[in-house]
């Protein structure tokens, strides 16, 4: 594959994982369906999916200055960082590592934070998260495609 062809492939599912909804899933699936391996594919989604998680946390301070985000985010600590924390503290590492891929990348980012978690345990448990559902994710389609193209 040439280099140009590689990098618009992998930029694209970079940006697949990058934006909400999408996440990793979306991600690694669109980059083998666009004939990535599956190592390129996991590779670029975790990326594009766990991107948001630094940018957030670096820039939470600067968002928690503009006074009707702060009020937003006070109102969602009142109904849901509670019981974030209290899983969080009930299961540790295992609760991020879980639900990171399932809650997404940007809403941990911003509930983290405001749970108290410690920054350097969200992007920690949150890559190995995200890395664990994309190889998962590979893992199945590749099997799903030997299986039908040995039919």
């Amino acid at each position: 594959m040439l280099t140009i062809q590689y990098l618009t492939k992998a930029l694209t599912v970079w940006g697949i994982g990058f934006f909400p909804y999408f996440e990793v899933y979306a991600a690694v699936a669109a980059g083998m369906a666009m004939g990535l391996d599956a190592l390129s594919s996991v590779v670029w989604g975790v990326l594009g999916n766990f991107t948001p998680i630094p940018l957030l946390l670096w820039g939470y301070g600067r968002l928690m200055q503009i006074p009707q985000l702060r009020a937003w985010l006070s109102r969602l600590e009142q109904r849901g960082g509670r019981k974030v924390k209290n899983a969080f503290d009930r299961y540790g590492a295992w609760f991020l590592i879980l639900m990171t891929p399932i809650l997404g990348s940007w809403t941990i980012a911003v509930v983290g934070p405001i749970t108290g978690i410690h920054p350097k345990r969200i992007l920690l448990f949150s890559l190995i998260g995200i890395t664990l559902y994309g190889v998962v994710t590979a893992g199945a389609i590749a099997s799903g495609m030997n299986w039908f193209s040995n039919r």
